[in-house]
């Protein structure tokens, strides 16, 4: 352990209660009767609610808090910017904004980060791109990967106990690959579960009376001993990420929890996803959008029942090795002492 108290700032949450020492939950009650509401007013509440605290360092995720994030650096506060996903194209894709303007409130976006991110302490990033962006306006930029905690993984359930199920644990979108995979369970020999929550209602109904979706256990949101159950009952983990500009380097959690679990993953045939899953031979890479070519890699992996297998057990041994909390830990920890001159 690094030694540092940690306040987490959390914006309508329920569960306060941290499975971690020195670890500290603190919920900011926000009434918003709509998704931009809440965008608006949060920040501020959860900015006031911070600065009380009179932390050493501020380490933020959301973008919706960039502006407080600068009001707390005007005041001498040591603050990073977490820019885990890419925001400027994923507005491009937010059913909740209207798309004639999307392309406007992108660039805007894109403003607001870089115009930010030049006065902050640092930026902490995910993948090439996103760093390289961030590197044109200030020189603290690390790349830090959200890898599993090794010790927080359960060992993999024996094969021989596993059900024939596929699973997909995570939001429930379009460009997540859900509907596809559903569209591809009636041509496939295994059933889904599905765990999760459907922020679009549009969206939600559109899937739920799709053929495929009477092959689907729908589990609701679920908590992480839960999560553990479904990973242990399946046989394949999906990640089938549309290529949207967002998720073309993305680097999903998702992969390396199916990876831990011991499941061959059936992944999108791009960039991070693609060269993982084929690089360890850990699964098979289809094209997200095509559901024939998803319900065949999952009767493929059905049929091969000792491939599959040994597919999960190389996604282990690599989680093991490489992909895991440990390898990452020291560069976000190393920040911290910069920063603060330790």
């Amino acid at each position: 352990m690094a030694g540092y108290d940690v306040k987490l700032v959390v914006v309508n949450t329920k569960d306060t209660k941290s499975d971690y020492p020195g670890v500290e939950i603190i919920n900011v009650p926000v009434n918003a009767s709509s998704k931009l509401k809440r965008i608006l007013n949060a920040p501020k509440k959860a900015r006031m609610i911070a600065e009380r605290l009179n932390a050493d360092v501020y380490h933020f995720h959301d973008p919706e808090f960039l502006f407080e994030a600068l009001k707390l650096s005007n005041k001498g506060f040591n603050v990073i910017y977490d820019a885990h996903e890419d925001v400027p194209n994923q507005v491009r894709s937010k059913y909740w904004i209207p798309g004639p303007v999307r392309p406007l409130i992108s660039y805007l976006v894109k403003r607001v980060e870089m115009n930010v991110a030049r006065k902050l302490s640092a930026v902490v990033t995910v993948v090439d791109s996103i760093a390289n962006r961030f590197a044109l306006v200030t020189n603290q930029v690390v790349q830090v990967r959200n890898y599993p905690v090794l010790n927080e993984l359960p060992e993999p359930t024996e094969w021989s106990n596993k059900e024939q199920l596929i699973c997909y644990v995570g939001d429930i979108t379009e460009i997540r690959g859900v509907f596809d995979a559903v569209k591809a369970l009636p041509n496939s020999q295994s059933n889904m579960l599905l765990a999760g929550r459907f922020p679009n209602m549009e969206f939600e109904k559109r899937v739920t009376v799709s053929a495929g979706w009477q092959k689907v256990d729908f589990l609701g949101f679920i908590n992480r001993n839960e999560i553990v159950n479904v990973l242990n009952r399946s046989k394949i983990g999906l990640v089938t990420l549309h290529p949207t500009p967002s998720y073309i380097e993305a680097l999903p959690v998702k992969l390396f929890e199916y990876m831990a679990a011991g499941i061959p993953v059936i992944a999108s045939n791009f960039g991070w996803l693609k060269k993982i899953v084929e690089g360890h031979n850990c699964g098979i890479a289809v094209d997200p959008q095509n559901p024939k070519e998803i319900a065949d890699s999952i009767n493929w992996l059905c049929d091969n029942e000792d491939e599959a297998r040994q597919m999960g057990e190389r996604g282990r041994k690599a989680v093991e090795e490489s992909y895991n909390w440990a390898s990452e830990e020291e560069k976000l920890i190393g920040l911290y002492s910069k920063i603060l001159g330790n």
